[in-house]
């Protein structure tokens, strides 16, 4: 009787050495840094296969619009912050891409995983106000109305004749929530990523990881500004803090 292999082998179609050579997905890295730039890498990367040009140029587009929201929201407050008490420069942005959660950013994940579903949005929406859920991907602290972001990544992708399949899904979406609850939610950012990505054949797993992808320059920039400009460390002021024990 044969022993069985106590290591299994690690199993990959991403890359390989060969020859002396790095292969990315079947091509040379040597390719890739001569014809090709690092948003096609990483589309080829997640997806297998490099993106023609109106992919490519789609999927730039969302990753611009995830780079930057402001200091307040939480995945740059809590990098600076954890720079600011003099924590190493990748603590700090691992600290703020942990803040990448259901409510920040992890809305992609689940309004792909909802666009790409079998469940038409007539029977997404009941099932969302019959558990009195949230709806991932619409609503907005800031933009109440329109956000401005999704408006500008729809009409980008209708003009490089993008498919609109799961963009128009999202739409009637949001319409048959305003029919059912009476309430007017526009689609943020985490649904035009989700809805973007549906249209570039993205398993919806990848949802939080694009966003990732797409904020942590602007992480990067904010903890650069917190270690060179601002003096250690942050901390609440007493007056932002309402106590309500005994």
């Amino acid at each position: 009787m044969e022993e069985s292999n106590s290591m299994e082998k690690w199993r990959t179609g991403i890359s390989r050495h060969k020859d002396g050579k790095l292969y990315v997905r079947g091509l040379s890295i040597e390719e890739l840094i001569q014809k090709h730039t690092f948003v096609e890498v990483i589309f080829l990367l997640l997806k297998g296969n490099l993106p023609n040009e109106k992919e490519a140029k789609i999927f730039d587009a969302i990753l611009v619009a995830s780079a930057e929201h402001g200091v307040e929201a939480p995945s740059a407050f809590v990098a600076r912050t954890t720079a600011s008490t003099g924590n190493p420069f990748n603590a700090a942005l691992a600290a703020g891409i942990l803040t990448i959660g259901e409510w920040h950013g992890g809305a992609v994940e689940r309004a792909a995983e909802m666009l790409q579903s079998d469940e038409s949005p007539e029977e997404i929406v009941a099932g969302v106000l019959e558990k009195k859920g949230k709806l991932p991907g619409y609503g907005h602290k800031i933009y109440k109305d329109k956000d401005p972001r999704t408006e500008t990544i729809f009409a980008k992708a209708k003009e490089l004749g993008i498919s609109q399949k799961y963009i128009d899904k999202a739409t009637v979406i949001g319409q048959e929530f305003e029919n059912q609850s009476g309430k007017k939610l526009p689609i943020n950012i985490d649904g035009a990523i989700a809805a973007i990505i549906s249209e570039l054949g993205f398993d919806w797993r990848l949802g939080k990881a694009i966003f990732i992808l797409g904020r942590l320059p602007g992480m990067i920039a904010h903890v650069h500004e917190e270690v060179v400009n601002e003096k250690p460390y942050r901390r609440l002021d007493e007056n932002d803090v309402e106590y309500t024990g005994p």
